[in-house]
């Protein structure tokens, strides 16, 4: 970070579970990213969104990434490909906290958060347990506490077995420690599509096919119990995609928001 933000902010705790993580491997998909998809929890009216940066690598990327959200209402916004090196967390001038962890490749993949500054003094905790799995804790109240996960996943480049171990890296940030709420938000990779048979952690507005890796997903929600608050909202398809092949001929929807309680919409 260059001198306009400022190391070593007061947020208590870092990396918090050591020695997991190794994962191996990212690669970005081409094409282009649906802004327009947001979460509303009404906890305290939090507003969370999950966004592939494509890059976050200099501070002035930064800078036109808080540009743009300044014209949105947001609170928390867990960032994908962040391609940083290292990981930090540093106070922006902005005073929105930025957290980041740099991929297993320089210049691919990694995964952070932005955290409004009307928030910061609310962070509990903010790490990571691997390259593709980052986490922070909110308190909301003095009773409860909000758990955020963010994820980016392998592409259909990379093997399944890459994929199980991001799930497994999932399961422990969902399971280091207890908080009320939990989310887990993310660019997924994968295409979920409708619901199928007696599916209960399905809506009936999901987007297209499922494919191999949206077989994966869903068979991990159900172990974990999470609700796919994407597909509880009918939307006309051109507000659900999230990715968009270069020449626009193709839109999926591979960017997803689910929780363990289905009431947080």
């Amino acid at each position: 970070m260059s001198n306009d933000a400022n190391k070593r902010p007061p947020v208590p705790g870092g990396p918090a579970i050591p020695g997991y993580g190794g994962d191996h491997g990212n690669g970005g998909a081409g094409g282009a990213k649906n802004l327009r998809w947001r979460f509303g929890c009404h906890l305290r009216r939090l507003v969370l969104a999950t966004y592939n940066a494509r890059t976050l690598r200099t501070d002035e990327k930064i800078l036109e990434l808080e540009e743009e959200v300044d014209k949105l209402r947001w609170h928390i916004i867990g960032l994908s490909e962040v391609r940083r090196e290292g990981e930090d967390t540093a106070i922006l001038e902005s005073g929105n906290l930025f957290y980041h962890r740099e991929g297993d490749h320089l210049s691919q993949g990694g995964v952070g958060f932005i955290v409004h500054k009307s928030l910061v003094n609310n962070v509990v905790k903010i790490g990571s347990v691997s390259t593709r799995v980052a986490y922070l804790i909110l308190r909301i109240t003095k009773r409860y506490s909000l758990k955020v996960i963010q994820v980016y996943a392998p592409t259909s480049a990379h093997p399944d077995e890459e994929v199980e171990e991001m799930y497994e890296d999932i399961s422990r940030a969902m399971h280091s420690s207890k908080t009320h709420y939990t989310v887990l938000m993310g660019d997924f990779n994968a295409k979920l599509g409708t619901r199928e048979g007696g599916e209960l952690k399905l809506g009936n507005f999901g987007l297209g096919q499922r494919n191999r890796r949206g077989q994966q997903l869903a068979d991990f929600m159900e172990k974990e119990g999470l609700f796919m608050m994407n597909s509880f909202f009918q939307k006309r398809p051109h507000r659900k995609w999230t990715w968009s092949s270069p020449d626009g001929s193709t839109k999926n929807e591979i960017d997803f928001i689910m929780t363990t309680r289905r009431q947080l919409q």
